[in-house]
Parts: structure tokens; sequence; C-alpha cells
């Protein structure tokens, strides 16, 4: 969670935000803001999704994933049949979502697991 409140302080200070600028554009307000960077309480995945779109960053790199992928014009990712399963399974279980953000390589594997049964 930690690098999560880094990250989205860091990126609104670049982009010249304040708590409140950045708070009225995803509609929650500057003292939701403020408890996100501070690390009082979580986003909900929709704010979450919602931060990332705004900010312009990527959702994963958001929350502490790290994923390379050479950056080119005009370039497709395609996800696989497992990967929209668990974006799936995100979106629908928050106990999960909180899971994945204190320990994303965990979860994934929790993930993992369970659709594999």
């Amino acid at each position: 969670m930690l690098v999560f409140q880094k990250r989205l302080k860091e990126t609104r200070k670049e982009r010249e935000l304040t708590q409140g600028s950045l708070g009225r554009a995803i509609f929650v307000s500057k003292q939701e803001v403020c408890l996100y960077e501070s690390g009082k309480r979580t986003p909900p995945i929709d704010v979450l999704i919602r931060i990332a779109n705004f900010l312009e960053v990527d959702f994963l790199w958001l929350i502490g994933m790290e994923l390379e992928c050479p950056r080119a014009e005009n370039r497709i990712v395609n996800l696989s049949e497992e990967d929209i399963k668990i974006i799936e399974a995100l979106k629908k279980d928050s106990n999960l979502y909180e899971k994945f953000l204190e320990d994303p390589n965990r979860a994934i594997a929790d993930i993992t697991n369970h659709l594999n049964k």
C-alpha cells in the first residue's frame, strides 16, 4: 500500500494538482484524497480506476505492479482469458482487492489457484 500512497501523491504533485482538484475530477472529496495519500483509507476499485485514468497512468503501476512493456505507437495489448478473469474477480470482491493491494504477488497466486480449480 505504501507504493500506492507514494505514487498517488507524487503523480498528483507532478501534474500540479491539489488534493481538492484531484478529488473533484474523480468525484471524491479532498479529505478522501488525503486519506488515500496517508494510507488511512484504501480507495474502492472504481475510484482507483478513475484515479489512474485521470492521472493517465497505468492502473497496475499505480498500485505497485511493474509491467515491462516497450512503448510503441499503436501497440495493442492482448489480455488472456485468465487475465480477464483475474480483473473481473478483483472488481467483484472488495476483500480480494484489499489483499491484492497488501501483497499483489500472493493475491495473484491465490486467484490463479482459485481459477484453476
